[in-house]
């Protein structure tokens, strides 16, 4: 039998972010079907950057040992940070403090545009920051980032690229899954994956936990997660905390998780971070284990609640607001859409 060909393809990163100054891609390695044409068709806009005949994956620069323990450093340091996206804009985070120690599992509370998703993807080295504000254990996440450090938004999912016609299995391969095989396995039972699931057929939930398992197989130290788990159902997202507990308890692992799901979370958090209209909003609280009785819904509600009052007093004086307005309030003009 001839040797399988793969193509080599690009798409946005989900995975563990290499050690040097990080775009938003990373090479994948994708059989190539017999059924399948060799065009750019294959991946949709994707390039098709070559395709070659390997007997296996080929290797890829991946850094496959997570950063050593030092309890000296802090899981993330994060100081006084301002961000926005033009010059002149208004900032989307402004004097955002962070300090979490090794071993931490913080939640990242806040309302919708508060800025999590901005914050977890400054920490990934996503965005850039005029000022080294932001530090991973002692490293700055832009110019020196550390090793085993990953990111995983709800994004990836939308990607043409991974709804292709590609097997979970050959999938998981191409980022290495069968030098994690150990780790791999524990995850596709825990996140119940089917291996021969293919990409383009599976609901957004199994999707989801493809990408979970992928992100996850590979030992990190540091696990930014935004919004994740929207798409799980209950058994496999309980499962899925469990584990990641147990990971940041038994190595240290530092995990910040930013959601708006929070039944069954209380056992989760070592601790909280309020972020109120792009800024933290008080100390950051520590949940203690006698807490944990406490209702975390009831807290995440109060708190969104009174960023919302302070929005609305904020839009006010502004001369803005949201809702219903009078007719001759709102911009009136006409669009015409052409149904074919």
């Amino acid at each position: 039998m001839p040797p399988r060909a793969y193509y080599i393809i690009i798409l946005p990163s989900a995975h563990l972010s290499p050690k040097s100054h990080r775009s938003d891609t990373e090479v994948h390695f994708v059989p190539i079907r017999s059924t399948q044409k060799r065009t750019t068709e294959t991946f949709g806009s994707y390039r098709h950057i070559s395709s070659t005949a390997f007997t296996t994956p080929p290797t890829m620069t991946i850094p496959q040992t997570r950063q050593t323990y030092d309890p000296s450093l802090l899981g993330v340091d994060c100081q006084n940070l301002s961000f926005s996206f033009n010059e002149g804009d208004e900032p989307v985070l402004q004097g955002v403090n962070l300090q979490l120690p090794q071993g931490s599992r913080c939640l990242l509370v806040g309302a919708n545009g508060a800025g999590k998703s901005t914050l977890l993807r400054i920490l990934a080295g996503k965005r850039l920051t005029k000022t080294r504000d932001c530090k991973l254990l002692g490293q700055d996440v832009f110019m020196n980032p550390p090793q085993g450090v990953v990111y995983l938004g709800t994004e990836w999912s939308n990607n043409p690229v991974v709804r292709s016609d590609i097997v979970v299995s050959e999938f998981l391969d191409s980022v290495g899954g069968y030098r994690h095989k150990e780790r791999r396995d524990h995850l596709l039972h825990i996140l119940d994956v089917d291996l021969d699931w293919r990409m383009h057929q599976i609901s957004d939930g199994e999707r989801r936990r493809v990408q979970l398992c992928m992100g996850l197989m590979t030992e990190w130290s540091v696990l930014l997660l935004d919004e994740v788990t929207v798409d799980l159902d209950v058994l496999v997202r309980s499962d899925l905390i469990d584990f990641l507990i147990a990971e940041s308890e038994n190595r240290k692992a530092t995990i910040v998780y930013a959601t708006h799901i929070f039944d069954g979370l209380s056992v989760f958090p070592t601790h909280i971070s309020h972020l109120q209209l792009g800024s933290t909003a008080g100390e950051l609280r520590e949940w203690e284990p006698e807490l944990k009785h406490e209702d975390l819904f009831n807290l995440a509600l109060e708190w969104i609640r009174e960023d919302r009052d302070l929005r609305r007093a904020k839009e006010k004086a502004a001369g803005r607001r949201r809702g219903p307005r009078a007719r001759d309030e709102v911009s009136r003009r006409l669009f015409i859409y052409f149904v074919l």
